[in-house]
């Protein structure tokens, strides 16, 4: 039976190529889902979907961490279907300290009669 669940991964290090160590395991398994960023210290949010025994094999593959990082601690969360089709890395955007991120501002106008 095809589940869900949120692995949450708290690593030692930051940018060190963990996110896609992650999604080229998790495709060669057969997992579909998305992984992403939370926070500024350098922890791994990964919503992952397939059968229970692959998903059990996934999470022992991630706990082992990789050459260049350290998994300090990961958790499991049952989660809900969203019917993935694709696993895939959600983009992230990450300030570079003493940069400042400009929002664009919208415009909008009014268009109406006068007098009528």
């Amino acid at each position: 039976m095809r589940t869900a669940i949120k692995i949450i991964i708290s690593l030692d290090a930051r940018h060190t190529g963990f996110r896609f160590y992650a999604l080229k395991k998790g495709r060669e398994l057969g997992i579909v889902g998305n992984i992403s960023y939370y926070g500024d210290t350098g922890g791994i949010v990964i919503h992952a979907e397939g059968k229970d025994s692959v998903l059990q094999q996934y999470v022992n593959i991630l706990r082992q961490g990789t050459p260049y990082s350290k998994v300090i601690s990961i958790m499991t969360i049952p989660d809900r279907m969203l019917n993935c089709v694709y696993f895939e890395i959600m983009p992230t955007l990450i300030p570079v300290p003493g940069s400042q991120i400009k929002k664009t501002r919208s415009i909008s106008f009014k268009i109406g009669f006068f007098g009528l």
